[in-house]
Parts: structure tokens; sequence; C-alpha cells
């Protein structure tokens, strides 16, 4: 990999003899080499727990284009199909009036290097320069973990790019990168990952300002090292704040009496969308006896567009918190769909998660007689 001393002198001397970019967009010009033309390339940007689609182009003569509006420096994605392949994604970050130069010499998206002025990018690409050989690694046994001890090796893994890269915040200034890593160090804790050297990350969250710390990703980043006590069958229900499309406070207490079925989904998890007819033939089958209550772990505006667009009805709520935090954590939900069945008496009477087609409808029959 290049050296980010390096990136900034090739995009400096790039940018001079570039065309201005507009105040409020950014460009992403790529150049990719031994990649056939006809290969799709996507730009995302990361919005809760899915990635949302920005634009699309075609690699013609190996280069890519991306314009878009952007109001402050944030970061984006890229990511490569070549016929059924579709590996990593690259994390570039965009700002108002930056081009950005990407180059690359594979398919592997996640290995290319994108050149640009934005502080943002160098510090990116000094902690993605710690965990190459990792990551490298963790892109091969992508839709490859065929053994236990092919999970125990990727667990290792995801556990090496923690610790290296708590080890380099120690002594790296506190930056919204900064912020991003710590963030994404600490939510590993609760798959188990990192969990030796958790007092790090607390010293490190001693090192932000007041600030950071009342800021969303401060509030996210205090979530996951000083999470609340998960629930699970045979608990008690845990409640909180929730949200329907028109702003209104709900609480799950409404439902005391009847089946409660928490549904924690996003629109970006196909699953989920998959077990929504599913979920609305229960709420008719048991109406009376059930409530089936639908928590988007989405943004507001993702998450209102997706159910206009899908006419969803019923309980459909949001905690409208940043993260995967909250209830969510609460009810241990490490991936989606998570389900969640209620008894009458406010006990957990079962928890699972995944859909297959006509699972919900069994799962019922099986816990109410």
């Amino acid at each position: 990999m290049k050296q980010p001393l390096s990136l900034l002198v090739a995009a400096v001397a790039a940018t001079a003899c570039a065309p201005a970019v507009p105040a409020g967009e950014f460009r992403i010009v790529g150049k990719i080499e031994n990649v056939p033309d006809g290969a799709v390339v996507r730009l995302y940007e990361p919005q809760g727990q899915m990635l949302r689609g920005i634009g699309v182009d075609t690699l013609a003569g190996g280069r890519f284009f991306f314009r878009d509006t952007v109001a402050f420096p944030k970061v984006v994605q890229i990511s490569v199909t070549v016929g059924d392949y579709r590996g990593g994604t690259l994390d570039v970050w965009v700002a108002p009036g930056k081009r950005i130069e990407v180059r690359g010499e594979d398919k592997q998206a996640w290995l290319w290097e994108a050149a640009s002025d934005i502080a943002e990018q160098a510090d990116e690409d000094m902690y993605r320069a710690l965990v190459e050989p990792q990551i490298c690694e963790l892109n091969w046994f992508q839709d490859m973990l065929n053994t236990q001890q092919d999970f125990a090796r990727y667990m290792e893994l995801f556990g090496q790019v923690s610790e290296k890269t708590v080890r380099r915040m120690q002594t790296a200034p506190v930056t919204r990168v900064w912020l991003n890593k710590l963030a994404e160090c600490a939510r590993l804790l609760q798959f188990g990952i990192g969990t030796a050297h958790k007092g790090e990350m607390l010293a490190l969250y001693d090192r932000m300002t007041e600030e950071q710390r009342q800021s969303p990703m401060g509030r996210r980043i205090d979530a996951y090292l000083n999470p609340a006590p998960a629930v699970g069958a045979g608990d008690r229900l845990v409640d909180g704040d929730l949200y329907d499309a028109d702003g209104n406070l709900h609480r799950l207490a409404e439902f005391i009496g009847k089946y409660i079925l928490l549904d924690f989904w996003s629109a970006g998890c196909g699953p989920c969308v998959q077990a929504i007819p599913e979920l609305q033939e229960i709420a008719r089958k048991y109406a009376g006896r059930v409530a089936v209550v639908s928590i988007s772990q989405d943004p507001k505006p993702v998450w209102k567009e997706f159910i206009a667009e899908k006419q969803l009805v019923g309980n459909q709520w949001n905690e409208l918190v940043d993260g995967d935090t909250g209830l969510g954590m609460r009810y241990g939900v490490k991936e989606i769909p998570h389900f969640v069945l209620i008894a009458p008496d406010v006990r957990i009477q079962d928890v699972w998660q995944g859909y297959g087609k006509g699972s919900l409808l069994e799962k019922m029959e099986q816990n109410i007689k």
C-alpha cells in the first residue's frame, strides 16, 4: 500500500490539472486495472444498519465516475461486482468541492486507494495500513466459514484488528475517524471480540471531550462500552420509548395482557423484508391475542420512506436512537431479523433469529396453544 504522504502528493498533482469541483459537490474519479469492462461499481452511504445506494457506474476502459452533493465531510463506501464476485468495500471520505482519485489493480475494492487532500482520508488510510494483513485474510473468509476452525480464525482476526486499532488510538489525535474507530471496536464487544482490552477502550473514552461524549457518536460509544444487562427467556420484558411514523410516543406496556411479538428489523436486511407478509398474517390470525410490534433499526428518513413505499400497517415503531443501541441491545440483538415473544404475564417466552418461509407461523403454533 502507498503511504498517505505519497497519496496526498499524487492527489495535489491530479487536482491541479483537474476541473474545479463546484462547492457543495464532490467528484470521485476511478481508474482500475485488471478488471473487465462491464464490472458494476456502486457507491453507498452508511445509514444505520444498512448501506443506501447513491450511485452506480459501469467500468469502461477501466474507469468509473461518481458525483453527488455533500454539505460536510463524510465517509462513503465503494464496491465492485464482477460476475458473481462481490468483495469488501473501500471507505472513501468526500467533502464539499473536493475531487477524489481512486486507483486499484484488481477486483478487491477494499484494497483500492483513495487519494485526496481531505484530512480524514489520510487518517483512515493510516488505520487501514495497520491491519491490512488481517483485513486481507478476513476478506478471503467471506462466505467461506465452513468449519469451526474457520469461524475461530475469523473471530481471532477481528480481535487482532480491534487490538491493533485500540493500541494505535492511544497516541493518535482524537479526530472524527478516531471516534468512528472507537465506536467500531466498542460495538464488537457485544460479540465477545476485544474484551481483553476493554479497559483500554474505557481509557480512550476518557480522552473524549464532554461535547464529544454528548454527541450522537459519543452516546453510541458509551452504550457499547457500558451496556445495560441483556434479557432473555424467563426474564421480564424491558420497555422503552418508541415512536410511530407520525411521531406519537408508544410503549410495550400498551399490550400487557396479550402476547407481544417483537420484530427487530431493517429495510436493508433481505430476510427481514421477506418476513413482512408472514408477520402480517400472524397479526390477522391471532388478532386480539397477539400484538406484533416491528421495531426498525434504521434512521428515521430511511424507515419512514420504506414504510410509506410498502404501505406497511400495524405497529411500525422506531426508537430513533443512533446506531443499534437501546432496546436492541437490551434484548440481545446481534443479527436480524431477531424475534422476541413476550407472554401475557410480561415474561419473555421465546427468542430466535433468522427467517425462512413458514418459520414464524410454526413458532407461534409451538408457543401459543
